[in-house]
């Protein structure tokens, strides 16, 4: 199970009443990641609010 402290969460609004969420992992302080891509990913449903998208990032997160 994944941590929220490790991943960096924004929220837009797509468009006026449609919010989504970008959840990208938190890179380490450093020149390079070693080996690694940085991949972010975004809520595949659109919410009612910037909350609600909040919330469904966070339990994406809590599912990895």
């Amino acid at each position: 199970m994944a941590s929220k402290s490790q991943f960096s969460i924004v929220t837009y609004e797509r468009r006026p009443g449609y919010w989504r969420a970008a959840i990208s992992p938190c890179a380490h302080s450093g020149i390079f990641i070693r080996g690694r891509t940085t991949v972010s990913f975004v809520t595949p449903d659109d919410y009612g609010s910037e909350s609600d998208a909040m919330i469904a990032a966070e339990t994406i997160i809590s599912t990895l």
